[in-house]
This record gives structure tokens, sequence and C-alpha cells, in this order.
């Protein structure tokens, strides 16, 4: 049995946070010089590429590498230990090499087979190039779709671009599997798959599917630690797109694992985002593989989900759960041999359309299974449930459902000639009406963290707006560094139709400071001015105090307005367990010049 190099990252790494490292290499002059030099010779390479308008695919491979050293020049903390310079030659030397072949009209690593070649995307979350590796077998025919299998790296606390790239430049030959593609996802270092971090998996699918011939219906996502972390989370959220899951170790719920206690609950409501073990029942429609060393502590996840299946009196029809025989944190052979057979079985047969379903989700963000799809909750942050037996349908805390299935259906009892989108009205079923009411569906639900899963732009004040300001440059800084990107950044005065039409628009300032703000000030369920702040049944002196929001923008209500706010958590989260990585401050708060929340909440399904 073969396991991948940097599956072996993961298994070796930890979700817990890791104490403390020694101090960063410093490099010698030399040294340095050496790495600005190619650095420097790859950046002009790469403007005369923007010049001669090539292949944006293919570009973002080039481009990659210069940003890898870009990032490790300006985070000096990251020369981890002296091999990063070895590393960074080599990614300064292989970044020519490419940026020179696409000069000359060629890309020679998109067709290199049996080994380890790292590629890049641009994101459409904030216009950042991403990497990610694949490993394709000798054997690949592109007239032929292959399986593929999705991993997910464990915790790494030296991981960067250059760490990235470097291993798969540097890698022996890889002995790849001759029937799939496999798919290594950077996922912005060392979040969990959440947030950017997991648009980052989705991203980096898409962009494969769109380079090889891929097999959708034979698409295996799987992750050890801290992959076994957002394996858990996105394979049990999107159970209908995996033909298998394997999850080994991680965690999949906040409170005991992070040690946290008395959350205010707005804060307490939102852990059912990503505390996966609230979605085990969503195993039920997925083949699923659970795996824990016996003396490994992260066993506890795998047990979490056996657990609350219990507690629901379900039983799995394709579900593994092994345990490795004194076995620590790594993957036992013998129990990685039985994962591979079990998921094999079910990629050889590839995903088939289910009759029946039992789907549960606690946000509008996570909403589809199969032919089922939840567009909005009655409540939100409570648990609804489908249960679908062929056309035989009944829910749980759900508002408005699409059903793609020929032929008649029953809907809680109601009988309809056809599938189609329902909404309830009164406790009672009907076809949904065409209106535009402001509800909380997916992708607009909320809480401030959601804006940035997606496209987003920073508009900073025109005037004066210290407290705004101070809160707008940390969030950049800290973007900048723990998710692997630079913001878009406009002026207010500036901002476009275009601009309004096509990101999130995170507004920094006060009506008086910021023009945009100005314009939708009296459109917010808030009252504010540029003297006071009115929420939560109190006001606020607005001098002493920022109004912090997510709501869908009045100027086009199809995308977010955030006020005041980046991500609601920090660089002390960010360093600590991924665990910590959830929302602060729900969908709105008034904080203090401390940023300690004055009052703050969620808003309810119609955003009031």
């Amino acid at each position: 049995m073969r396991i991948p190099i940097l599956l072996l990252l993961s298994l070796a790494a930890a979700a817990q946070a890791p104490p403390p490292g020694p101090p960063p290499y410093v490099p010698t002059e030399d040294e340095r010089a050496q790495i600005n030099a190619r650095t420097t010779e790859l950046g002009k390479l790469i403007s005369l590429l923007k010049a001669g308008r090539h292949d944006p695919v293919t570009f973002a491979d080039v481009e990659v590498y210069h940003k890898a050293l870009s990032w490790l020049l300006r985070h000096p903390e990251e020369f981890y230990n002296k091999s990063y310079v070895a590393s960074a030659l080599i990614v300064g030397d292989r970044g020519v090499e490419r940026a020179k072949a696409l000069q000359e009209g060629r890309a020679p690593w998109t067709s290199e087979k049996g080994k380890r070649v790292a590629m890049a995307y641009r994101s459409r979350v904030d216009d950042g190039v991403q990497p990610y590796v694949v490993v394709v077998p000798e054997a690949y025919d592109p007239s032929r779709p292959s399986r593929l299998d999705v991993v997910l790296h464990g915790r790494g606390a030296t991981l960067s671009e250059v760490s990235f790239i470097a291993q798969a430049e540097q890698a022996k030959p890889a002995v790849a599997y001759p029937d799939r593609i496999e798919l290594h996802v950077f996922g912005r270092t060392n979040n969990a798959y959440r947030w950017a971090g997991e648009t980052d998996v989705y991203e980096a699918l898409a962009s494969v599917q769109s380079r090889f011939k891929i097999d959708t219906d034979r698409t295996i996502l799987r992750g050890f630690s801290m992959g076994g972390a957002g394996t858990w989370h996105i394979g049990l959220h999107d159970p209908g797109r995996w033909v298998g899951i394997e999850a080994g170790a991680g965690f999949n719920e906040t409170l005991r694992y992070a040690k946290q206690s008395n959350l205010p609950p707005y804060v307490e409501k939102t852990l059912h985002i990503y505390d996966a073990m609230d979605y085990a029942r969503n195993a039920f429609n997925v083949p699923t593989v659970g795996y824990g060393g016996e003396i490994d502590p992260q066993l506890q996840a795998s047990k979490n989900i056996q657990d609350q299946l219990a507690s629901e009196n379900l039983t799995l029809p394709r579900a593994l759960f092994l345990v490795g025989p004194q076995t620590p944190h790594r993957f036992h052979p013998d129990s990685k041999k039985q994962s591979d057979a079990f998921l094999d079985s079910y990629a050889k047969t590839g995903r088939q359309t289910p009759d029946k379903i039992s789907f549960v989700t606690y946000t509008p963000r996570y909403n589809e299974c199969a032919w089922i799809t939840v567009d909005e909750l009655e409540q939100i942050y409570e648990r609804a449930q489908v249960d679908a037996d062929a056309g035989v349908i009944t829910t749980r805390n759900v508002g408005r459902i699409q059903v793609r299935r020929p032929g008649p259906i029953t809907l809680d009892g109601q009988k309809f000639a056809k599938g189609g989108t329902f909404e309830k009205q009164n406790g009672k079923w009907g076809p949904a009406g065409a209106g535009k009411k402001l509800t909380k569906h997916r992708g607009l639900q909320g809480p401030i963290d959601d804006a940035f899963m997606d496209s987003f732009l920073v508009v900073r004040p025109s005037d004066a707006a210290p407290l705004a300001t101070k809160r707008m440059d940390t969030f950049l800084r800290d973007y900048a560094k723990f998710l692997r990107a630079d913001p878009r950044v406009a002026d207010d005065k500036s901002v476009t139709p275009a601009q309004i039409r096509d990101h999130n628009l995170i507004l920094f300032g006060d009506p008086s400071s910021n023009s945009v703000i100005r314009k939708i000030a009296s459109k917010l369920p808030m009252g504010w001015d540029g003297a006071s702040i009115k929420a939560g049944g109190r006001t606020f002196p607005g001098n002493e105090h920022l109004l912090v929001m997510i709501y869908p923008n009045p100027l086009n209500p199809s995308k977010y307005v955030v006020i005041n706010s980046g991500h609601t958590f920090g660089a002390a989260e960010f360093r600590g367990t991924n665990a910590l990585l959830f929302p602060r401050l729900g969908d709105w708060a008034v904080i203090d010049g401390a940023a300690k929340p004055q009052v703050a909440g969620l808003f309810d399904r119609y955003w009031k």
C-alpha cells in the first residue's frame, strides 16, 4: 500500500495548536540576496507575460511561484528553519523555468504524469492566486473520466506556499495510483478548511475538473487530523457530492475540544455552523469511514459521530468505523487497507441517485443533498431535517424547499402532481411565489464571517474614522498572514456600480466618514448617524463605539454589506487550535473602543 507524501504530512500533524517552536532562521545576506534576485527576475518575467495576455489558467501556475517567494520575504518569521532558504531557491528556479516556457507558448507541467505537480487558480474570494498539487497517473487518458481523490492535509505549523510547492518539486517521483487523480488542497494553510479555507477546497476542485477529465460520480474526500476535521464538516455538510468520505481523527465539535464555556447565546448558536457532529445523520447519504487510533485522544471525533447516531437511533447502511490497535495519532496500516477497500468498492460502482434521503442542516449555507435543496429554515441555527422515501417527504423546521424528482410527491402529507419549489405559509405548503422577500437563504444568511467565503471588496473611509480604520488595518494584516491573500481595497468615493454588483462590500467608517455607508444607513435596521448608534434597545455615542453588522446590501440585495468588521476572530485564534475559528459577534453588535461587544445578536429568517 502506498500513502501519498502529502497525506503522510497530514498523518503526522495534530489538529491542536503546536507548542511554540524555535525562533525563525535568519538568512545570511548572501542567502537573502539570492532569494531577492530570483523573486525580482520572476517578477519581471511575470510582468512581460501579463503584457502578452497569456492563458490565465497557466499564468496562475507561474504567478503562484512568485507569490510564494514574495510572501516568504514579506513574512520573515516563516523562515522556520534553514531548509526554507533551499526551498525558496528551488521555487524561484522552477518558477523562472515555467515563466520562460510560457513565453514560448509551452506549459509542459500541465501534461506531466506520475509525479506531484503544483498548479494554481485565481480565487474569486479575493483575486489571490492559491496553489494546489495534483498527482496524475501514467495511465491517465483524457478521453475517459477518471476517479478523483481530494486529500486534505493535517495541520502543519511550518506550512507556507514555499514549503507546499517545494515539497512537490523535491519529492521523489510518485508511484501514482493507476486508477485515479489525487488533488492535494492547500486550504490557505491552517484553518481546518473553514471560511475561505472551505472555499479553497471547492475552487481547487473546480480547477481540477476544468483541466482534467474527472468523473464527478467517483470523487472521494479524505483527510487526517486537521484534514479529518475538514472531511467531517465538508463531507457531512455536502453529502450528495461525494461517492465516499474518509475522516481520520480531527475534531467535530467545539465546546469540549476547544475548552469553551459560558459563551453568549448568539455565539453558541453559531457553533452549529462548523460542529460537524450535529450533522452526523448526513452520513446516511454518503459512504463514510471514521477512524482513530486506540491511544489517540482524537479518536473522540469518530466516537462523537457514533454517539450522535446512537442518540438518534439511526443505523447507517454504508459506514465503517475503525480503531487502530494501540495506535497514536496516525493511521494504522491495517486500518488503512480496510478503509481503502471499503471506499474502492463504492468508487467502482459510482455515486447513485438515492430514493431515500435523511438530511439535516442548521443553516442555509449547507442545504443540498441529491434531489433535495432546503432554501430556507423557519428558525436559523435550529435543527432542520428532511426525510424522503421516493416521493414521500417529511420536513421539520423548513420554510422553503426544492424537490427535483420526477413524478408526483407528497410533502408533509400534502400531495402535488410533480416536484418544484415549495413554500410554507401558515403551516401549509404551496408552490413558491415569485416575490422578492428579504429572507435568509444560501449565501445570504450570515453571520458576519460568512461574507468572506465569496468575492468581497474592502471599502475604506475617505474622512477620519480612527476606530474603524484601526479595525480595518488589523483585518487586512491578519487576512494576508493567515488566509494568504491581499483583499481588494477601494476608497469609498471610487466604488463603481460593477463592484456593487459583483462583490460583498466590507465598509469601514460611519455615515459621516464613508459615502457608501451614508447612502445605505437609513435602510439598515439600526438607527445610525454620525452622533449616535441605536441598537438592542440602547443608544451609544458614535464617537466612542462602532456599529458592526452584516446585512443584504440595500444597493444590491443579492450580496452582503458588512459594516466595520473583517473576521470576528483574529491572530490569537488563528495561532491557536482551529476549533477557535468560530463567529464571535453573530449578525450584529455595537462594540466599544476596545472591541468589546456592548450588545450583539442574530437577525431572524427575515433579517429582522
